[in-house]
């Protein structure tokens, strides 16, 4: 009986030992995985460039008279003192009995001076005149008479005072958003306050990051705003552009109507066409004139609506990239977090 008790009770030292080692191997850490913590101590958010919103491209109009016209109105001049037709001013005239009918002629001679100052001051060329203008440009001898231009164009779309410039986007760059869920798990109270402190930490240094990110984007969204040309201010150089154009074409056509007038005994069957090609030459300049103060008016208008609209769309995407840097960056501070409470967590052992 005693040496049955003996072994009860050595049996039962041992079941003790056996219990404690148990409890001392499944012990939870009191502070996470080191180094699982320095690397999540260790996550910044990408910095982000901004960058320059695209530039919007176009080109000027463009208007200038005939060459040819040119040396007509310089010849015109000296033909009633020297009683002498130019070589020159008679090729001007057989290119108008060749293009245009004679009721056309007696047409454009019969244009008023009213009608003239109307169209000089942006009104439309009467119809009947406008068909002749028409028939007149169709006829190469004739239309190398006439002055040449170039209407102007905002991103690569052409302006003639009817059509809108199309803008320039840039689409936005979406960001992503990835937080993992963490897992429930029996774990040390302290270990886990420690790795949720230290991911909060980095978390407000994201957050700074990104709110001192963000400001540049703006920043550099009202710079590029400030830099878009004033379309009032475009407007208004226009107006004064083609002010001082017709004055000198208007200037040009009197002197040539003038010089013709004088001419007119030495011009002889000459007189109607020269009078009608100068009157040509005039109508067709101004009705171009029109119409390009019409068109660069609208480039005014399209260029500073593209610029605006490429400014917005870099601030979009700037936003965007910033975005995404955070949330990436987020993505694996959270990771880490849930690593470190993992590591919280002793999954057992035995010696």
């Amino acid at each position: 009986m005693k040496k049955r008790t003996i072994k009860l009770a050595v049996l039962g030292l041992m079941m003790t030992a056996v219990l404690f080692n148990c409890k001392k191997d499944n012990t939870d850490p009191t502070t996470p995985d080191q180094g699982i913590t320095d690397a999540l101590k260790a996550v910044t958010m990408a910095t982000v460039t901004p960058a320059a919103p695209v530039a919007v491209v176009s080109t000027p109009s463009s208007f200038a008279t005939s060459a040819q016209a040119n040396a007509v109105n310089g010849a015109l001049g000296d033909i009633a003192s020297t009683g002498v037709v130019p070589a020159s001013v008679t090729a001007a005239a057989t290119a108008v009995s060749g293009a245009v009918s004679a009721s056309d002629v007696a047409a454009l001679n019969s244009v008023s001076a009213s009608t003239i100052a109307s169209v000089s001051n942006g009104g439309a060329v009467p119809a009947d005149i406008k068909a002749i203008l028409d028939k007149a440009r169709a006829n190469p001898a004739l239309a190398a008479y006439l002055p040449v231009f170039t209407f102007p164009s905002v991103g690569g779309v052409t302006l003639n005072g009817t059509r809108i410039a199309g803008t320039t986007t840039i689409d936005k760059i979406a960001g992503v958003d990835a937080v993992e869920k963490v897992e429930k798990v029996l774990v040390n109270d302290a270990c886990v306050a420690t790795a949720t402190a230290t991911f909060d930490g980095v978390k407000t240094t994201l957050d700074a990051s990104k709110a001192t990110q963000t400001a540049t984007v703006l920043a550099a969204y009202n710079t590029a705003l400030a830099a878009v040309p004033s379309s009032a201010t475009c407007t208004s150089s226009v107006t004064e552009k083609y002010v001082a154009t017709r004055a000198t074409v208007n200037a040009q056509g009197t002197k040539a109507l003038a010089d013709i007038e004088n001419a007119k005994a030495a011009l002889g069957s000459s007189y109607d066409l020269v009078k009608a090609l100068t009157n040509i030459a005039l109508l067709d300049a101004l009705s171009s004139i029109n119409a390009l103060e019409l068109a660069d008016k609208q480039a005014c208008t399209s260029v500073s609506a593209a610029a605006t609209a490429n400014a917005l769309a870099a601030k979009n995407a700037n936003q965007a990239l910033v975005d995404a840097a955070y949330a990436t960056a987020l993505a694996s501070a959270t990771k880490l977090k849930n690593d470190a409470i993992a590591s919280c967590h002793n999954e057992g052992g035995s010696n």
